[in-house]
């Protein structure tokens, strides 16, 4: 049974069936209305604004002058006929786009090339596509129906002449057009990157990015796997597609551009699955084992997207060595090298990877979500209004900055470990974890047992359970590094470069990290910042001649290690959830 309810956003009204028995979110979030809301109650994201009576968890989700205002939780507010419900804007993401650069040969996967074909000859009974063959020296051909079917007006409309797209011998495309551009994209569980590259100079020509299409349906990877387990693959699958033929068409709008010749796509495992509608679920389940690790090369229309190019998908090691981490690990440049690094993509799944000895050793460490913001008090994603850093100052003893200069509304991961940093060095943080009113910084905490709380301003604060999440996050994550030093059988003194990529990995404080334990010391002077290094790699994948080599021995020369079965894992991963700087 469904009931109607009113829906405000942006200045609009429309009116919403939803199931009468289930909470608005199921309703909203499969309308791509709510940005990631876990959907099971917990992380207090999905606001809204409706005239019900609380509910005790909302009490404990939200404040007491967002109660009063009418913010209410969509995970705890089941629709009656005629309810009006008002969605709450979401700021602007801000996407990490930029990235690292380092020099290298450019030699693109795909070639463009002027031809001119042997007219038609009674004598010769030549095919279309046989002089089209003739006039490249192609070997073969693989084009899509639709190319085949212009063939015959594009010849003779241009006195046939054309630009072929050769992928070695073999001819790939043909058009009127001797523009040479691919897209770049890096699809994270958060966002989603977009580069315009032009491909005989290897220059970026335009950027793009959104907060992931998906997020609605899930906030992190395994929300969307269930959500996909549930019937909605499809959904899922669509919703990237839509997104990235929005993203294609605004990037060839900004450069004035008509299409491109071929789409390099990175991703995690799960992101790659829904990508191409495969699947996902056994990734979520031991023993692990996705549909497909391997690179895939296919027509931009076999996906749904709108575009006449080719399209490459990087191969992954694992369920949740995915990629994107193949990607970063090509945009070091280091691999096959005899410098030994460690790489590290800090986000809900910590990712690292230790180079050492000529093997990639690779874990996955179940950090959460809150380095992106989320199961945070006051937490928010890298958007305008969010405090991303927090340093000692003469004034109350502390200061701090906002995205874009904006009145602070929430906090940042960067913002919370720089936060934690400063309370550890006031004293006002044990290194087991509790909070204090005492030290330089003890004008600004108040509350008690777990409701005390570090004020940043009247309405964003650290809080104890902030704390704890942030304790059980780097306790994974370093754990991960120390298992895989272990494994290598290196100390942190032998490693050459920390590489750190993806957007958190670019906002933190060194200083910081190491502060509260979550890297080790040794390695400060080491850090190198990638930015978006998946969508480097990416970009030299299809760019660089031996990267596609490169990307299959890191998928099938990296030996996994799965930390839930490691023996050493559980005692490692209980010593890292100290404040230890070591």
């Amino acid at each position: 049974m469904t009931v109607s309810v009113t829906i405000d956003q942006n200045n609009r009204s429309f009116t919403l069936k939803v199931p009468k028995e289930k909470p608005l979110v199921f309703a909203l979030r499969q309308e791509g209305l709510i940005v990631a809301p876990c959907g099971i109650g917990k992380c207090g994201k999905c606001r809204i604004l409706c005239e019900t009576v609380p509910t005790d968890e909302e009490k404990t989700h939200l404040t007491p002058m967002e109660l009063e205002a009418g913010v209410r939780l969509a995970c705890y507010t089941y629709p009656k006929e005629g309810m009006r419900i008002g969605i709450i804007d979401i700021k602007k993401t801000r996407v990490q786009t930029g990235f690292k650069e380092s020099a290298y040969a450019l030699s693109p996967a795909l070639k463009k090339i002027a031809f001119t074909a042997d007219k038609p000859d009674i004598e010769h009974q030549h095919t279309d596509i046989q002089r089209v063959l003739l006039a490249t020296h192609a070997t073969g051909h693989r084009l899509s129906l639709k190319a085949l079917r212009r063939l015959p007006d594009l010849l003779r409309q241009h006195n046939h002449s054309a630009y072929a797209v050769l992928e070695n011998e073999t001819l790939v495309d043909i058009c009127s057009h001797s523009e040479h551009y691919g897209m770049v994209v890096d699809i994270g569980t958060t966002t989603v990157a977009a580069l315009l590259i032009d491909l005989t100079t290897g220059k970026t020509v335009a950027v793009d990015g959104a907060h992931n299409a998906q997020a609605p349906f899930g906030a992190d990877v395994m929300t969307r796997i269930q959500y996909a387990m549930d019937g909605g693959l499809e959904r899922l699958t669509q919703g990237i597609i839509k997104q990235l033929n929005t993203l294609l068409s605004r990037l060839l709008e900004k450069s004035g551009a008509k299409d491109v010749s071929l789409i390099s796509i990175a991703g995690n495992t799960t992101m790659m699955h829904l990508l191409c509608g495969i699947n996902p679920e056994h990734i979520s389940k031991a023993p692990f084992i996705p549909g497909t690790l391997e690179a895939m090369t296919l027509s931009a229309r076999d996906l749904g997207i709108h575009s006449s190019g080719q399209c490459y998908l990087l191969p992954g090691v694992s369920a949740y060595i995915g990629a994107d981490i193949v990607a970063s690990l090509i945009a070091t440049g280091a691999v096959g090298t005899n410098e030994t690094f460690l790489m590290a993509d800090i986000g809900t799944n910590a990712e690292t990877v230790l180079y050492a000895n000529g093997t990639c050793y690779a874990c996955s460490a179940a950090a959460g979500p809150c380095f992106e913001g989320a199961n945070l008090s006051c937490g928010m994603p890298g958007q305008p209004g969010a405090i991303d850093s927090v340093f000692e100052a003469e004034k109350n003893g502390f200061g701090f900055t906002v995205i874009d200069d904006k009145k602070a509304v929430g906090l940042c991961g960067s913002g919370v470990i720089d936060g934690i940093a400063l309370l550890l060095n006031s004293g006002a943080v044990e290194p087991t974890g509790r909070l204090h009113a005492k030290g330089s910084l003890s004008q600004a905490i108040t509350g008690e047992k777990n409701e005390i709380r570090f004020n940043l301003t009247d309405t964003v604060a650290i809080t104890q359970k902030d704390i704890r999440e942030v304790q059980l996050a780097k306790a994974a994550l370093r754990s991960g590094i120390e298992i895989l030093m272990r494994e290598a059988g290196i100390t942190a003194d032998e490693i050459d470069t920390l590489y750190l990529a993806g957007g958190f990995g670019s906002a933190i404080h060194p200083e910081s990290a190491v502060r509260i334990g979550m890297i080790p010391q040794a390695l400060l002077p080491k850090i190198s910042v990638l930015g978006n290094a998946a969508s480097y790699g990416a970009l030299r994948y299809v760019t660089e001649k031996e990267a596609d080599q490169t990307a299959r021995i890191i998928s099938s020369a990296s030996k996994h290690i799965e930390l839930s079965a490691h023996a050493g894992f559980s005692n490692e991963y209980m010593g890292r959830m100290l404040f230890a700087q070591d």
